[in-house]
């Protein structure tokens, strides 16, 4: 049996297909070349085309540039100089050129605050000894001097203390006179019974500057000194008034007065600021009866930014002004808190106040406790700053620039340090300009920073 195979031939293809084959690469060849060639002039006209021989000597930006805007390359004279075509191209923009002022500045930080008394001038006054409101000689509000009763107490432990001060000063009187007697029979007498009268005597002098100090601390202006020379009815008529003003005693029937009266007097000139006293209340001893306080003289507690801390310092000036009054207070920064308050997390800084000259006035008083208000706090001033817009200021990705006019539709970037901001100004530290810089791009001087950048960002810079 024999086997045959079958011979491949070769397949043969037709001129026609091989020149439409042709063709057709031909055309692909020819549209990437015309992508090619339309690419590279697009990027050395700036896609600006037929504008480009017109009045546009470095073309057009397209899409997010300005329109009729370029920036010289770094082969021009002014690099980073910004060009508009013509001046109706700069007009769309809204670009406005401003003066550059020269004046002080002055910086200052917004704070929040509240008024106060200040704590070293407000006394909350109670009585030292237990007893009963016999009288009420001040109310809410009533001014007040220093030493001025506010009320008296009748208290037992009182004429109890006067008693006993009366008889320590009858025994010291007893044992002075005894030790003198033996002094001039000190022949004749044992020198044991000298020794116990020195003793006795001197036993009796403390017994009594004892019980004076016990009337000193309850407030009463007793001397062992004023009573020594009176008779025993005059004394006992001398203390069973004593501390008493003599206002009081003259409405008053001697008959009704007592030797257990304790007036409590006011520490300093103020205001009664609280009172819980009512006749014949019976009051604890150290339970706050009576609140006084100075007001011509008031604390502001203002609460400074914790990122803001490090520019407070004591002997700030700070300006003050209460909600809902158009008045401002000026003071200097007199304290600044060691911590930061765990709620708020502000640092707490204090200033005083004068508020009122005169007690009289007090009613007056512009400032009044608790008070809630803004303040301004100085951190620095300028004596002569040059001052522009801070929308002047733009930051251009490596430096803070001003655009200052260079021509009628060119503006040149300017590098600046900022200051002291005020408002809505800012201050240019030292002259960059060489004293050349009298304006400067205002509004719309973003529109020219969006240009730099945009450059930038074709070259590659960015």
């Amino acid at each position: 049996m024999q086997l045959r195979t079958k011979s491949r031939q070769p397949r043969r293809i037709s001129m026609a297909a091989i020149f439409s084959l042709i063709a057709s690469w031909g055309v692909s060849l020819l549209t990437t070349a015309s992508l090619v060639a339309v690419g590279w002039l697009g990027h050395a006209t700036h896609w600006t085309f037929g504008l480009a021989g017109h009045d546009a000597p470095h073309g057009e930006h397209a899409g997010s540039g300005a329109a009729g805007a370029s920036v010289d390359g770094p082969d021009d004279p002014a690099p980073g100089t910004v060009r508009f075509s013509s001046r109706e191209a700069l007009e769309r923009t809204g670009i406005e050129v401003v003066p550059v002022e020269r004046r002080s500045m002055v910086s200052e930080l917004e704070v929040a605050g509240v008024v106060d008394y200040d704590e070293r001038r407000t006394a909350q006054l109670s009585s030292r000894v237990g007893g009963s409101i016999w009288r009420v000689e001040k109310h809410l509000g009533d001014v007040v001097r220093k030493g001025e009763v506010l009320l008296v107490i009748d208290s037992q432990e009182v004429g109890r203390l006067k008693a006993e001060f009366l008889n320590a000063l009858v025994t010291f009187e007893s044992r002075r006179e005894q030790m003198a007697i033996l002094e001039e029979v000190q022949g004749a007498v044992m020198g044991r019974q000298l020794r116990e009268a020195r003793a006795a005597l001197r036993e009796a002098r403390i017994h009594l500057v004892n019980d004076e100090q016990a009337l000193v601390n309850l407030g009463l202006p007793v001397a062992i000194a004023d009573y020594e020379a009176l008779v025993d009815e005059a004394r006992a008529e001398r203390i069973r008034t004593v501390g008493l003003p003599e206002r009081l005693l003259t409405e008053l029937n001697d008959d009704v007065v007592t030797s257990n009266l304790l007036p409590l007097a006011a520490p300093f000139n103020g205001i009664v600021v609280g009172r819980d006293a009512v006749v014949g209340e019976v009051v604890e001893a150290a339970k706050p009866i009576f609140e006084v306080a100075d007001v011509s003289r008031m604390i502001l507690a203002l609460k400074v930014d914790k990122e803001d801390a490090g520019k407070v310092a004591i002997g700030q000036p700070v300006r003050f002004r209460p909600d809902g009054s158009d008045e401002e207070y000026s003071s200097r920064i007199t304290w600044i808190s060691t911590e930061v308050d765990q709620a708020t997390r502000t640092l707490q800084v204090r200033a005083e106040v004068d508020n009122i000259q005169t007690l009289p006035a007090a009613t007056q008083a512009g400032l009044r406790a608790h008070t809630f208000g803004s303040g301004k706090i100085e951190i620095d001033r300028r004596g002569t700053a040059i001052v522009v817009p801070s929308q002047s200021v733009q930051w251009d990705g490596s430096r803070w620039v001003v655009f200052i006019p260079s021509g009628d539709v060119a503006f040149t970037a300017c590098e600046v340090q900022p200051g002291v901001r005020e408002g809505n100004v800012v201050e240019i530290v030292g002259d960059p300009a060489g004293g050349a810089l009298e304006r400067v791009v205002g509004a719309g001087s973003h529109v020219l920073k969006s240009q730099v950048l945009l450059e930038r960002m074709e070259s590659g810079e960015l």
